[in-house]
């Protein structure tokens, strides 16, 4: 069985595992919104939440997992330094920590001032460890870190959504973070990746 990532139509927690098996190269990675026959959730260790991945005797739940495995199989990124790849791993952590800060008061009601609240204590820290240029590793293409930053701020639900909500105009308030996305998305293959995926889609009345 070719690796099949089970999620939703939407960015979510599933947006950075899309990008990072189609830019790193994963052969035959498919994606689908049921599960594949004879495999239920709880094989992958949920009890009943997606993403979800099974890759031959490899079923798995939990998104920042997936994103590890699949950097982990990813041809492009296989010649990474070990300080590489946990710099890839920070920022996977990093994404996770904002998206549960986020939805909170996204979805507790739309609150702006939660919205911006959260947005300033994150997204800074985040613009202090990006570089002035090129990518956050140093080398003449994106790797991982990249692809996080890009899909936090391109990604609709939920970042896309609490911005609208919160008002963020992203480019004037991040205009490092915003600028680090827009050359992350200049690049060939990461442009006909994203186009490739649902990153654009709303969803829960957002």
């Amino acid at each position: 069985m070719a690796p099949t990532f089970i999620y939703f139509p939407i960015a979510g927690r599933g947006q950075l595992c899309r990008l990072i098996a189609k830019v790193g190269g994963v052969e035959d990675f498919v994606e689908q919104t049921t599960m594949p026959e004879g495999v239920t959730k709880a094989d992958c260790g949920s009890g009943g939440s997606v993403p979800l991945l099974v890759d031959g005797d490899l079923k798995m739940n939990e998104s920042t997992a997936i994103e590890h495995y699949l950097m982990s199989i990813a041809p492009k990124y296989a010649d990474l330094t070990p300080k590489q790849k946990a710099k890839d791993a920070q920022f996977c952590s990093i994404k996770e920590s904002f998206l549960a800060a986020i939805c909170k008061p996204l979805f507790g009601g739309k609150e702006k001032d939660g919205i911006n609240a959260c947005v300033d204590k994150s997204l800074p820290l985040i613009e202090g460890i990006l570089p002035a240029d090129g990518f956050v590793n140093g080398l003449d293409f994106p790797t991982v870190a990249d692809l996080v930053v890009l899909n936090i701020v391109v990604g609709y639900m939920p970042f896309g959504a609490a911005y609208k909500h919160g008002e963020v105009d992203m480019e004037t308030r991040f205009p490092k973070l915003f600028a680090h996305a827009e050359r992350v998305r200049a690049v060939e293959d990461v442009a006909k990746a994203l186009e490739d995926t649902p990153y654009k889609d709303a969803a829960f009345g957002m």
